[in-house]
């Protein structure tokens, strides 16, 4: 008898990672293993009313192959590897993340994952170039997150990922890694020591499997994760075109709360705090300004006392140099970076011995839990991101929008939408390569569409999801509620980087 978690594998290999349709199928259906028993006729009679014509076509290509092979050559390398696999039926799936319209259907976990459902996650995200004050703040206000009794969350990528996590495990606090590959995978090399100090206390997840290589695609599709398991996303540092802005607005999107790090005027590195705080984000000066946020709705995890204990005699320069030569903390270029290229590369075999332990079989709540049915994203009822024990609620605030507040609640419309048309403005074509560009003009003008609608040939849910990202960044498309997309142009980009 097959594993239930091999049908969930099956189904987020075959739909793509961060597919709306895929979560759309499972609320119908029940769980993945319905969605494998289903047929094209099961599409046209139970999903008529909740899919369009264009997503039930996309559905049926994802139920057309019902070959099992590679799903379970997946879970026989993540169980071999020493790989947890979580699914949405199991217990403790967090459900920050199931509550999002593109939930991921599955978790490969190494290292021991925090209480996401009991205790308060801030994820601390910045550029990869971190300048002299970059680095003291991402190690400062990791360090005090973590010892203010916070779990800290990042993406373990150069610059000030690194050095927020670094400041986290230095304090002894919990943190946990989201990769953009394989969670067998270090990336980059240079921050294997990190990797290795980050599994003796923490965890490293990732929602692609075992031996998949970091792509610049996976990297805006894995940041709805990091923002989605965190209460809030802090900002450090971040130029106008930083990847650390995606999270930003996934955070927005999921309506959580956004805090940024104020930055001296006309430095690079301070024009994406400074718009999001003009826009609204929380100012951050220290982890205390996170801290207080928090502190009433989780009193069992935060403690300000205990933060104002360790950083009584805290000395952010020296720490945080320290601790990027203990740790082979990394940046892209200046006098920051330690290592031979912007992307790590140290020489050096991988410790296999930390991946070497065989998977323990699912917890016994689990297995009961595997037949029964789940909800996700918009029909997930009474998910919250990471409610205290006592069931208090906590509240989704998030950076207020000049647009108007964006809810994972909010209706997704139906057909031809109501929505304004955006202004005509002149998109940044520069941030835009050709796969950037043909999802542009495949996207239908005054027509909100999800990622899902936009998948062709060559062009997968991840390069679609990559690519709206950083459209909006550019200002050639606009989110709106519900999860859709509305492209800012009628004409079409050409591509050689001029509109049509």
């Amino acid at each position: 008898m097959r594993d239930y978690r091999i049908y969930w594998i099956w189904l987020a290999e075959n739909a793509g990672q961060g597919s709306v349709i895929a979560v759309k199928l499972v609320n119908a259906f029940g769980n993945a293993s319905a969605v494998y028993a289903a047929s094209a006729d099961d599409l046209e009679n139970i999903c008529s009313e909740t899919m369009s014509k264009r997503e039930i076509t996309q559905a049926k290509k994802i139920l057309s192959d019902k070959s099992m092979d590679e799903a379970e050559r997946i879970f026989e390398s993540a169980v071999s590897l020493g790989q947890r696999i979580i699914v949405p039926t199991d217990e403790d799936y967090p459900r920050g993340l199931a509550a999002l319209r593109n939930a991921p259907l599955v978790l490969y976990v190494m290292g021991e994952l925090p209480k996401f459902n009991r205790d308060l996650c801030i994820s601390v995200v910045g550029t990869r170039t971190m300048s002299d004050s970059g680095r003291r703040n991402s190690y400062a206000i990791g360090y005090g997150l973590a010892a203010g009794g916070a779990v800290v969350v990042s993406g373990m990528a150069l610059g000030c990922d690194g050095m927020a996590l670094s400041g986290a495990v230095s304090a002894g606090g919990k943190t946990v890694a989201v990769l953009g590959g394989g969670v067998d995978v270090v990336y980059p090399k240079d921050h294997r020591e990190l990797y290795n100090t980050i599994l003796r206390g923490g965890a490293v997840l990732s929602e692609y499997p075992p031996g998949t290589e970091p792509r610049g695609y996976h990297f805006p599709v894995r940041n709805r994760i990091i923002s989605g398991l965190s209460a809030g996303s802090v900002v450090v540092e971040a130029d106008i075109k930083s990847g650390a802005l995606i999270t930003a607005r996934h955070a927005i999107c999921q309506g959580r709360n956004v805090f940024a790090v104020p930055g001296e005027v006309g430095l690079p590195g301070s024009e994406g705090t400074n718009n999001l705080i003009k826009n609204g984000a929380f100012v951050v000066t220290s982890a205390e300004d996170v801290l207080t946020e928090y502190e009433f709705i989780y009193p069992h995890s935060v403690s300000l006392k205990s933060y104002h204990r360790a950083m009584r005699n805290f000395e952010p320069e020296q720490s945080s140099e320290e601790a990027m030569a203990r740790l082979r903390i990394s940046a892209k270029g200046g006098k920051n970076y330690y290592g031979v290229s912007a992307y790590g590369g140290k020489s050096g075999s991988f410790n296999k011995t930390e991946t070497t332990k065989k998977a323990p079989p699912p917890k016994r709540r689990d297995r009961k839990n595997a037949d029964a049915a789940v909800k996700l994203g918009l029909a997930a009822e009474e998910i919250k991101n990471n409610l205290p024990e006592n069931d208090e609620e906590v509240p989704a605030t998030s950076i207020k929008n000049t647009a108007g507040k964006v809810s994972e609640k909010s209706p997704a419309p139906k057909g031809k939408s109501n929505f304004p048309v955006l202004r005509e403005n002149r998109i940044d074509v520069d941030l835009l390569d050709e796969i950037n560009i043909r999802v542009y003009n495949r996207m239908i003008p005054d027509v909100p569409m999800i990622p899902d609608e936009l998948v062709a040939d060559g062009l997968s849910v991840s390069d679609v999801l990559s690519s709206l990202s950083l459209l909006e960044l550019a200002g050639a498309v606009e989110s709106h509620p519900g999860g859709y997309f509305l492209r800012a142009s009628a004409d079409d980009i050409t591509f050689d980087g001029e509109e049509s």
